[in-house]
């Protein structure tokens, strides 16, 4: 995934069908089923049966590799005002954190870091490239990106600015491609080639995104969703940890999961937007096997029949299933 000066080869390079700027789920995610080290992927939607690249950790630390012009006065700051743009985005509880600096380049080797270089595969009208480490079942274990050095970047506004290109680039590395919006005003910061400083800002667009990410893949860690601010310490999960499973119903679906021990559950709908519909559970429950009904009834009115995500957070673990919600 890279970002291009020229708007027509941007459009050209990733996209097939264009949807009208109104469309509100015109994010598409980054899909690529093969595992190993990437800066390609298919665009698809949320609810793609395939799925999409993922993190499996809520918290994902990054470091500046200062060569080159990465040690330019003002590149740092830059990068971490970046990473909280996607830090501070509800529900959705990713944390991209500022670790320092780095020797670590553009090679797999544990290290998320962000440089300053020439080639990558990124040259020409190029701006920057991001690679994705993927495990299998498309699990995002590392990534990196890289800034084309022949370009003259800024930290002060002026072109390039280093904000808006990180802003955009960590976008791919959370699992989001290209948005399909095309419009010339208030485009989302995954718009697919550079336009200024405004793509230092998040929109609406860019926010659906990563809640889709997060409502469909659950983050690893329990207390990220809150569950040490209601007093409860979570260990270390078991083996296999918590397991959700949905299946349809006339009318609705029926939720299935067990607990070992009694505990605090949180169990949650999403739509493919990452929008929070319903909190169906939110208290402890004993030991045990459980079957919760949904027959579409949200805090927004009642849904209609569709694709929708369950997202089920206990001490033992968390976990996110599929819902089918039939008529």
């Amino acid at each position: 995934m890279n970002t291009l000066v020229s708007r027509g080869l941007a459009l050209a390079a990733a996209c097939t069908a264009l949807l009208s700027a109104a469309d509100a789920q015109a994010y598409r995610m980054i899909q690529n089923t093969v595992p190993g080290r990437t800066s390609t992927g298919a665009r698809v939607l949320c609810d793609d049966p395939a799925g999409f690249a993922h993190w499996t950790t809520s918290s994902i630390s990054w470091r500046l590799n200062t060569a080159n012009q990465g040690g330019k006065p003002g590149v740092a700051t830059s990068l971490q005002k970046a990473l909280a743009s996607w830090t501070n985005v509800s529900p959705a509880s990713y944390a991209l954190g500022y670790a320092g600096t780095t020797t670590a380049g553009f090679v797999t080797d544990g290290v998320n870091t962000v440089q300053w270089a020439n080639g990558n595969g990124c040259t020409g009208g190029c701006l920057a490239i991001t690679a994705l480490v993927l495990s299998q079942g498309q699990v995002i274990t590392e990534s990196d990106i890289s800034f084309n050095d022949s370009a003259i970047w800024n930290a002060n506004g002026a072109d390039y600015d280093v904000e808006a290109i990180a802003a955009h680039e960590l976008g791919h590395s959370l699992g989001i491609h290209h948005t399909e919006i095309t419009k010339q005003r208030d485009r989302p910061t995954m718009y697919a080639s550079y336009f200024g400083t405004a793509g230092r800002t998040l929109e609406g667009d860019d926010v659906a995104a990563l809640n889709c990410a997060f409502a469909r893949y659950a983050p690893a860690s329990p207390s990220v969703l809150g569950l040490a601010a209601a007093g409860v310490t979570a260990g270390a999960a078991p083996a296999g940890g918590v397991k959700l499973s949905g299946r349809a119903r006339a009318g609705g679906a029926i939720l299935r999961f067990a607990l070992a021990n009694q505990e605090p559950v949180k169990l949650e709908l999403y739509d493919v937007a990452g929008r929070r519909l319903t909190t169906l559970i939110d208290g402890t429950r004993s030991a045990g096997e459980y079957e919760v009904a949904w027959d579409g009834a949200s805090g927004f009115g009642r849904v209609g029949p569709g694709v929708y995500f369950a997202r089920i957070v206990t001490i033992e673990g968390a976990a996110s299933t599929t819902v089918i919600l039939a008529r």
